[in-house]
């Protein structure tokens, strides 16, 4: 039986990204007059450069130049129309205890409404991606991720914005929830937008 193709788009519709961060691999980290192992994280921003989200993994002590995060991210995609809207930037940072996290590497996707469409059932699996250096844009080391991305008609997916406001307003009250301004930005999104 031949594979089935997805289904063609020209628009990036709505619906849920979901974002798998698994690990990297020889991103050489910035050990302290080489003492110790880099202790990596990854700061992920999604969206436009005006209304970006962004995300952290956990830290992975004593990593050095191999991280294992094993965490997925969910982002909601709300403007499908807007090419900028669809951006993903990862950052990879080194913890530092006495001075400033200093980042290790980037890793660097324009439109991925356009990337993941192209995939089967909207989903990548796990891929290798090259990370570059933050000065000189050189290659340095790679990190795994996968992408699956799920449509939704507008109703399911106000539906699920509104699930999404509703757990973590429950979880976090209005005085401690760091992260709901950006859910909230999202409602205010489909209204103006939908």
């Amino acid at each position: 039986m031949p594979k089935q193709k997805p289904e063609q788009h020209t628009n990036f519709p709505r619906g849920v990204l979901r974002l798998g961060v698994a690990c990297a691999r020889g991103i050489r980290g910035d050990e302290f007059l080489g003492l110790g192992k880099s202790d990596p994280y990854a700061k992920i921003i999604f969206g436009s450069s005006l209304n970006p989200q962004e995300f952290k993994t956990e830290t992975d002590r004593n990593a050095g130049s191999n991280p294992y995060w094993g965490e997925w991210f969910t982002m909601p995609i709300t403007v499908p129309d807007i090419t900028e809207n669809n951006n993903l930037l990862i950052q990879i940072y080194n913890r530092n205890h006495l001075r400033h996290d200093n980042q290790i590497g980037y890793c660097r996707f324009l439109n991925l409404g356009e990337r993941v469409m192209k995939c089967e059932k909207f989903a990548t699996g796990e891929v290798w991606h090259p990370v570059y250096d933050p000065v000189t844009h050189m290659p340095r080391g790679e990190i795994q991720l996968s992408l699956r991305f799920e449509a939704m008609g507008d109703v399911e997916f106000e539906k699920w914005v509104t699930d999404q406001v509703t757990a973590h307003t429950v979880q976090n009250p209005p005085a401690q929830a760091s992260g709901l301004g950006i859910l909230a930005d999202v409602l205010l999104t489909l209204r103006v937008h939908g």
